[in-house]
């Protein structure tokens, strides 16, 4: 797992929106990169995304838990989230997937678990009409709360440090993001600096166990 994790940040690049270019062919990813063409996680201005009103049960009372097992929500009480998580892995195309739904977020599971060692990667959507899961995601500040409740209980992380990375910083930063060793800690990302065409940057979350 550390090898595979390893090859997909190397090739991790973001380039003014979140999709991601073909792998090479093989059961194993062995690079990633984003781009604006293809499967976005930020949503343009004109672009046709399958909203979906939704009556969200509420989440029930934390249990605190070693790792939140498959994760089922995401909770920023910061940023009135409470959000439905589903696993995100590669499309048949040799594509990272993308939550299905822009107020939904999506976790990678083919990298860390929340709570575990490593660093658990949950990606959302940010939309121009403001219904994005994921539009408020820069507004969070060192200190600010993130729960993760899954299938054997609650972990809590504590926002470290949120910033708006450049691709070029994105690229350099990657392995770090998706590490499968260290501390246990959670990494939210989106698309930022929306230009009337593109995102040029992506929003990103680091935060370590609470």
């Amino acid at each position: 797992m550390k090898d595979r994790l390893a090859v997909v940040a190397a090739g991790l690049v973001l380039a003014g929106g979140w999709a991601l270019h073909h792998l090479e062919p093989g059961p194993t990813p062995s690079s990633t990169t984003l781009s604006s063409t293809t499967s976005t996680v930020g949503i343009g201005v004109d672009d046709p995304v399958r909203r979906v009103a939704r009556t969200l049960a509420p989440t029930a009372p934390p249990t605190a838990a070693r790792n939140s097992g498959t994760p089922q929500r995401l909770v920023i009480d910061a940023l009135d989230v409470d959000a439905p998580v589903e696993p995100v892995g590669i499309t048949p195309e040799g594509g990272q997937q993308v939550p299905h739904f822009v107020d939904t977020t999506g976790w990678w599971k083919d990298g860390t678990v929340p709570g575990d060692t490593g660093s658990a990667v949950v990606v959302g959507h940010t939309a121009s009409a403001a219904d994005g899961v994921f539009d408020r995601l820069s507004e969070l500040a060192a200190g600010d709360e993130i729960r993760v409740v899954g299938t054997h209980g609650t972990v809590t992380f504590v926002v470290e440090e949120t910033v708006a990375v450049s691709p070029e910083r994105f690229r350099r930063m990657a392995a770090a993001l998706y590490r499968s060793d260290g501390p246990s800690s959670l990494v939210l990302m989106t698309c930022g600096d929306w230009n009337g065409e593109e995102f040029e940057s992506t929003v990103v979350v680091r935060a370590g166990r609470g």
